[in-house]
């Protein structure tokens, strides 16, 4: 529904009386009333998304085309979209890109039954479905996106459905409903400089993501898909937060830097950590104030009271290391990544230590989230 559900929520009915004429208007008005009350209740109480099935497989043997299973959804209008049965869809082989599977709802023109022409006419409820680059301006349900990387290539099922790689069915964005609705948001773990993606930090990242389905982000409704080695340029957009990471000195090119600039600029928060536990993150951290000097960021310390050090956890101050706070983007001394994945310096981390990192990560997530 739209925001002004206020003015579209149906408040009058008929009333009916023996001996009134029941007009075909009347009986329209008389049964719209109750589609809209319908309508409104899927909307405001359940949400837009998948209530059951509707689950995107590869075709045996790989294609360019998917399965879409039979199941049930409910668009952003509240209308129901029902497959009764299987469906395939091609994508194609005419672009490359990020494309969305969208599943909508539709409606026949009004028709008699093919055995009764003089009987009544009917409505049948229908569906679209197709896969586009962007969102279109039609109230749909997402089913899957795929990645596409050539433009012959064959879609697969991913094997890792935590990560999907390329040209693989990514499932993670797909909004169940039925019971508590959830928000996905998506986080970039980008790799910047020689050896960073050995530093382990996305599986690091990884932990965190869990760690935020426990403490109940967003009020328990949001959920993390995490991508690794993501690369900085307009795909950065989609995310709620982008998680920069380096062990040595390093220097961006310039599309580099125009598409961390614009993530910035369009609402995204930033992480910014040095591999400290190998490597040289010290040469790291030099190099990332470097960058955010040339992107115009000014990094103050983090004051007192601060939305990292409340929500959800409370901290008198950040477990470890510096933390410098600017224009959306938060730069750390502490090398948390590698504590999220149990390891310091030294060896094994406390799990103390462990523990204060881990929901530091959250408070760091859920203070992206919510500025998204």
């Amino acid at each position: 529904m739209t925001g002004n559900w206020q003015r579209e929520f149906p408040t009058r009915r008929i009333k009916p009386v023996d001996g009134m004429a029941v007009t075909a208007a009347v009986w329209e008005e008389a049964h719209e009333y109750h589609r809209l009350r319908q309508r409104f209740h899927e909307s405001l109480y359940h949400g837009a998304g998948v209530v059951t099935g509707l689950e995107v497989v590869a075709t045996d043997p790989p294609s360019t085309a998917v399965r879409v299973r039979p199941g049930v959804a409910v668009d952003p209008a509240g209308q129901v979209i029902v497959l009764k049965e299987p469906v395939t869809y091609d994508l194609g082989r005419g672009a490359e890109g990020t494309f969305y599977l969208i599943l909508s709802y539709g409606e026949s023109r009004p028709r008699a039954d093919g055995k009764q022409q003089d009987g009544p006419l009917y409505v049948q409820a229908e569906f679209g479905l197709e896969a586009r680059p962007t969102w279109p301006d039609i109230p749909g349900v997402e089913l899957a996106r795929v990645r596409r990387q050539g433009r012959d290539a064959l879609i697969a099922d991913a094997q890792d459905a935590a990560h999907p790689a390329p040209n693989e069915v990514d499932l993670r964005y797909r909004r169940m409903v039925g019971g508590a609705p959830t928000e996905v948001f998506g986080v970039a773990v980008c790799y910047v400089g020689d050896g960073a993606a050995e530093s382990g930090h996305g599986a690091g990242m990884d932990h965190v993501a869990r760690a935020c389905a426990r403490a109940g982000v967003r009020d328990g409704r949001a959920r993390l898909a995490v991508d690794f080695d993501v690369p900085l340029g307009p795909e950065l957009a989609g995310y709620a937060l982008v998680y920069l990471v380096g062990r040595a000195p390093f220097n961006l090119s310039k599309a580099e830097m125009e598409g961390l600039y614009a993530y910035i600029q369009g609402g995204g928060t930033v992480l910014i950590e040095g591999c400290h536990r190998v490597g040289d993150g010290k040469q790291a951290d030099e190099s990332f104030q470097e960058l955010l000097a040339n992107l115009g960021v000014r990094l103050e310390g983090l004051p007192d009271g601060h939305r990292l050090l409340t929500e959800p956890y409370l901290f008198a101050a950040p477990p470890r290391g510096e933390v410098l706070v600017g224009e959306r983007v938060v730069f750390s001394t502490g090398d948390y990544g590698c504590l999220w994945q149990g390891r310091d310096e030294g060896g094994p981390a406390a799990r103390e230590a462990i523990r204060a990192a881990v929901e530091w990560g959250v408070n760091v997530v859920a203070y992206a989230v919510e500025r998204r």
